[in-house]
Formats: C-alpha cells, sequence, structure tokens
C-alpha cells in the first residue's frame, strides 16, 4: 500500500472514529456488514440503519463523514509535529494480537514504540494498593522477565503496575502502558515521571485522541487493551477490594486469555481466599513459588 493510499485510510478512519464519534464495537459492526472503510463512509442512512447497533443520530453523523475530512488532516500534521503516532487496525504494524478481541481499537495513539510484534510479550498486573511485598514480588517478576527478552504490559496506575515498569528498567528490559484517557491528560506528576521513563525503550500506548479525559467507562475498556497486547496475564496481588484486576481476569476469561496468579511462599499471602476463588473461577491458574515464571515464560507463543 502507498503512503499517500495509507494516508488517506487514516485520514478517513480519524474522521469517523474522532469527528463522527464510532465506537470499537461499532466499527467491528460497520466492517462486517460493509467489508471495507470507502463503503461505510459512502453509505446512505437508510443502508447505516441495517446495523443492529446504529441509532438514527449517528447514522446521520457517519453519512457526513467526509466533511471532517480537513480536520483530520489537520490533527494528523498536529500530531505528527508532537511525535505521536497514529496506527489504524489496517497498517502493517498494528499489533496482531488485538485483533483477538471481539471490538479491536480502530486506531491506537502511541508515544515512543509499539510492542514488538516478534518478541513474547506478558501483562502484569494487580493491587492499586498495593503492599510493599507485593511491590517487591513485582519487581523481582518484572526484572525476570526483562532478563528473558520478554516485554512488560500495564497501566499507568500506581501499586502494581508502577512496579511492574519500574522492575522491568532493573534489567534494562522493555515496558509499555496501557492508558484510559489521551497522552495530555495524565493523573499526576508522578505517573508523568514514569510515562517519560517508559518511552525511553517502550511506549504509551492509548485508543484515545491526546486531549481526551479519563473517565468510568474509558477505565474500564483499558483492560481489554492490556489483555488485547499481551499472550498471557499475571498478577501478584488482588484482594476483595481489586475491583479492576478482578475485571480483566473475567475478561482474560471472555476472550480465553490464559491467565496467572502468582503465589509466592517467602512474600507470604498476597490475596484472600475469596479473592483467589474468584480469580480461578474466571479461569486464573495459581501457580507457587517465582520458579514457575520459566513454565509461564514457555507458555507465550
Amino acid at each position: 500500500m502507498s503512503d499517500n493510499a495509507n494516508n488517506d485510510i487514516t485520514t478517513q478512519l480519524v474522521a469517523l472514529c474522532k469527528y463522527v464519534g464510532v465506537t470499537p464495537r461499532l466499527f467491528e459492526a460497520l466492517l462486517h456488514h460493509f467489508g471495507n472503510l470507502e463503503r461505510i463512509i459512502r453509505a446512505d442512512s437508510g443502508a447505516l440503519m441495517a446495523i443492529e447497533q446504529m441509532s438514527a443520530n449517528i447514522a446521520n453523523k457517519i453519512t457526513r463523514t467526509k466533511s471532517h475530512f480537513k480536520a483530520s488532516v489537520e490533527f494528523l500534521a498536529e500530531m505528527k509535529k508532537r511525535e505521536i503516532t497514529v496506527t489504524t487496525r489496517f497498517d502493517s504494524d498494528y499489533p496482531q494480537l488485538l485483533f483477538e478481541l471481539n471490538d479491536p481499537p480502530p486506531i491506537i495513539y502511541c508515544r515512543g514504540r509499539l510492542p514488538q510484534s516478534d518478541k513474547k510479550t506478558v501483562a502484569l498486573v494487580g493491587a492499586d494498593k498495593a503492599t510493599n511485598k507485593g511491590m517487591e514480588l513485582t519487581t523481582k517478576l518484572a526484572a525476570t522477565f526483562a532478563k528473558a527478552g520478554v516485554q512488560v504490559v500495564s497501566s499507568l496506575d500506581k501499586g502494581i503496575s508502577a512496579a511492574a515498569h519500574l522492575g522491568t528498567r532493573v534489567e534494562k528490559g522493555v515496558s509499555y502502558a496501557v492508558l484510559d484517557s489521551g497522552f495530555d491528560e495524565l493523573k499526576s506528576e508522578e505517573q508523568t515521571r514514569l510515562a517519560i521513563d517508559i518511552t525511553n525503550e517502550g511506549g504509551l500506548v492509548s485508543e484515545y485522541p491526546p486531549a481526551t479525559a479519563p473517565s468510568p467507562d474509558n477505565y474500564k475498556a483499558l483492560n481489554r487493551i492490556i489483555i488485547g497486547l499481551s499472550q498471557a496475564v499475571v498478577v501478584t496481588e488482588v484482594y476483595k477490594d481489586s475491583k479492576h484486576t478482578l475485571d480483566l481476569l473475567k475478561c482474560c476469561n471472555q476472550v480465553g486469555k490464559l491467565s496467572f496468579v502468582i503465589i509466592d511462599p517467602r512474600h507470604g499471602a498476597l490475596t484472600d481466599e475469596a479473592s483467589l476463588n474468584q480469580a480461578v473461577s474466571q479461569g486464573a491458574l495459581p501457580m507457587v513459588g517465582l520458579d514457575k515464571i520459566d513454565d509461564i515464560i514457555a507458555t507465550l507463543v
């Protein structure tokens, strides 16, 4: 595909998703029905209303997608100036693991670089309100993965996610942080410092344009991207109030992604019985001892 053709597709998709407001799930339905992006944009409102999820308001907006092309071109020029990469699901460097999701993001924004498809990748996650023991265990695991050449994916939250990124640095490894907002809406100075550190070797990934503020819905959607970028999910610390982590394990079960809960006797109990049982009911496999990490790495294909 030529650069011009690729840019045309990117412009069209930005117009459709950023300016019209087509969601990943709706875009998947549109693509399944019409077959390609050009036919979606050319469709009239009557044809669009054949889509089960479609409303008359959105259908009418889609018919006016071309009116947003100029704004899309200007937006993409701004992204290039800011060194923010805009990758669409039609690009060759789009992470192929994302296609395992029911609603892969049509567009992903990246600062730094995207995970490399030819390398093993694991999501390392857990409680935001982590204990010192949980942080220590996660740091050790992240360093072990990094030493083995495994890429680490997590969120940019405090607690276990922060330890996952920092632990990767111990062995000069590469990690990637998935955001529930745009790049301009980081929640704290601490988060900003960590983000800058991550982009030195890895990258920040978001399905949202830079000015998008965080929201509860975005936070729920964050899980599927973390899962979608990884070959397996590893949890180091989880309790009954770790709703985000438990929801993530539920999402793993729904898409058939391997998940593990690490139980290391030397660090004591980093979960409660009810939470462990819930994790197991969602398909997570308990792994006792740090020596099991090699077994997890062997499953990453």
